[in-house]
Parts: C-alpha cells; sequence; structure tokens
C-alpha cells in the first residue's frame, strides 16, 4: 500500500513539472514574439525617420538648384540653355525620390495604423511633405515652360545671328569684288601690234604732219582691236616684225625694242612700268 502511494506522488510530481516547463516554454516564445514584434516596430519608425530626413534634404536640394537658376535671371545673367537644363534635370531626379520616398512612408504609416500606433502626427507630416512636393512639381512645370520659351528665343537669336553673318560675308565679298575689280580698273592698260594700214582703218591711228608722214593714236580710242593686261604684270609685249615703231607717246628709258642680227624686232621690254604707263594707258606699235 505504501509502495503504490509513493509511485502516485512521484507520478504527479512528474506530471506538474512537465507542466510547469510547457508554460515556460510559452512565456519564453511570447516574449521572442514580442521582442521580434518591437524590433520590427522599432527598425519601421526608424526607416520613416531616415525617409523623412532624405525628403528633406531633397527638398533643401531643389530649392538649392532652383536658387540657382532664379538668381541668375534676377541678376540679369543668362546661363546657357545646357546649364538649365542640367539644373531641371538634377531637379527632376530629387523629385522623383521624394515620391518613391512619400510612396514608402504612405506604406509605412499604414503598417503602423494597423499596429494600433497613434500615427496622427506621422500622417500629418507626410501629408505636408506631399503639398511641398506638389508646390515644387508646380515650380518644375513653370522652369520647363520657360527653359522652352528660352529655347525659342536662342534659336531666333541663333537664326538672326547667322543672317547677319551672311550678310556680313555677303558684303565683305561684294566688297571684294569691288576692290578687285577697281584694282583691276587702275591697273588696267591696253596694248595693240598691228600693220599701219590695218591700225589706220581701225581707226587706232592716224596721220598728222604737212606731208602726212606722222602717226598718231586717233582721238577715237577705239579698244575693241586692243588687248586687256594689267601694268603691273605686263613686262614685255612680242613683236616679232621688221621696221616697228612706238606709236603711243612713254618716256624714254622706260622700254626698249629688242632686234635680232637680221634687225627683225622682236619684242617691246618695259624696264619701269610705273614712269611708262604715267603718259598713255594705251600701247600702240605699228609695223609694215
Amino acid at each position: 500500500m505504501k509502495k503504490i502511494l509513493y509511485c502516485a506522488a512521484v507520478v504527479a510530481l512528474f506530471c506538474s513539472a512537465c507542466g510547469n516547463q510547457q508554460v515556460l516554454d510559452q512565456a519564453n516564445a511570447d516574449r521572442d514574439s514580442l521582442e521580434r514584434v518591437v524590433a520590427a516596430k522599432d527598425s519601421l519608425i526608424e526607416a520613416v525617420f531616415a525617409d523623412i530626413n532624405a525628403i528633406t534634404e531633397n527638398l533643401a536640394r531643389v530649392k538649392a538648384h532652383e536658387n540657382i537658376i532664379t538668381s541668375a535671371e534676377q541678376e540679369g545673367f543668362a546661363r546657357p540653355v545646357d546649364q538649365i537644363n542640367s539644373d531641371i534635370a538634377a531637379i527632376e531626379e530629387l523629385m522623383e525620390e521624394n515620391r518613391q520616398k512619400i510612396a514608402d512612408l504612405q506604406r509605412a504609416a499604414a503598417r503602423l495604423r494597423r499596429a494600433n500606433l497613434k500615427i496622427g502626427e506621422l500622417e500629418k507630416l507626410i501629408a505636408e511633405l506631399n503639398g511641398r512636393i506638389e508646390t515644387q512639381d508646380e515650380q518644375l512645370s513653370q522652369l520647363r515652360t520657360e527653359l522652352a520659351e528660352r529655347t525659342i528665343e536662342v534659336q531666333q537669336l541663333n537664326q538672326q545671328v547667322e543672317a547677319m553673318e551672311a550678310s556680313h560675308r555677303n558684303t565683305v565679298d561684294s566688297l571684294t569684288r569691288s576692290n578687285l575689280s577697281l584694282d583691276e580698273s587702275l591697273h588696267a592698260v591696253y596694248y595693240v601690234v598691228g600693220e599701219e594700214k590695218m591700225l589706220r582703218e581701225a581707226s587706232i591711228v592716224e596721220k598728222q604732219g604737212f606731208i602726212g608722214r606722222t602717226l598718231v593714236p586717233s582721238k577715237q580710242n577705239n579698244l575693241e582691236f586692243f588687248m586687256r593686261a594689267d601694268a603691273r604684270e605686263l613686262v614685255e609685249v612680242p613683236i616679232g616684225k621688221k621696221k616697228a615703231q612706238v606709236i603711243t607717246n612713254h618716256p624714254e628709258g622706260t622700254y626698249e625694242l629688242i632686234t635680232d642680227d637680221d634687225g627683225v624686232v622682236l619684242k617691246l621690254v618695259i624696264s619701269d612700268p610705273t614712269r611708262f604707263w604715267e603718259a598713255s594707258r594705251m600701247l600702240i606699235v605699228s609695223h609694215k
């Protein structure tokens, strides 16, 4: 009988110990679960504040880019379009990052709300940040519009500059041609080498004197039979005839008739062009 009572007591004690262990294990499990929940909430709250700080910094950077653009305009300093484009691109990148972080904040707020946390201040802050982002979106849209107008103005100015440059080139070309033409005219000289009879029939020369033996240039100045040349370049005139004579008046010592051993006048060589053409811009050489 005593043995039976002893065994019963042992069994009861064992069962009691097992029940206590189960309770302890459950308590530990609940504690671990609670710690994980608290850690998750802490992590979520840290992420929320990190996103808020990032959004605030981005908004400040956006404002800095906008100030660069607007201050340049107020000071009358026109920044290049490509630089403005670069600033706007940076603003757009920051604004897109802000929109993504606002979406993260809204999802985090929903999770905290489901955890029965009071997040009224957080939701108010999210709404305020959303409002600031919308305001800067409007400002960015205005900047894009101004940039488009600026681009049109730059294109119009470029067209005007191109037109002015083209007009300037045309003017320069015209003046150059005029100068060349004037230069050629200033240095233009005319010469003719011909038989006496042909020169008289062409009214290039005529006879004068008591017995009509002296040839002189005709007053008609018929240039149809003359060759035109540049006084700076014409150094000799081929003749190749006997009994050749210079009819026009040119100073002695400024030219020479070159003959061969048979007395044929080979050519007229001009040794002093400046003085040679002073008296007459025409050279007439007659031969028989």
